[in-house]
């Protein structure tokens, strides 16, 4: 996952664990979990999922 907070464009990285499927272009809905990282800034920032150096559409989110 990469972070990217709106306020500085600081970009942070978290790491991702237990994933419900590693199939590639399935169509049912796959889970992931992922830990924030303690030195990550908080306010609004853009959420992305990147494999192989694809990063998907970014999501709006806040990081408290």
């Amino acid at each position: 996952m990469r972070i990217t907070n709106n306020a500085t464009g600081h970009v942070f990285y978290a790491r991702t664990q237990d994933h419900t499927s590693m199939g590639v272009a399935q169509n049912i809905p796959v889970t992931t979990h992922f830990d924030v990282p303690a030195c990550m800034e908080t306010g609004p920032s853009r959420l992305q999922v990147v494999a192989n150096g694809i990063p998907s559409l970014p999501v709006n989110v806040t990081i408290n």
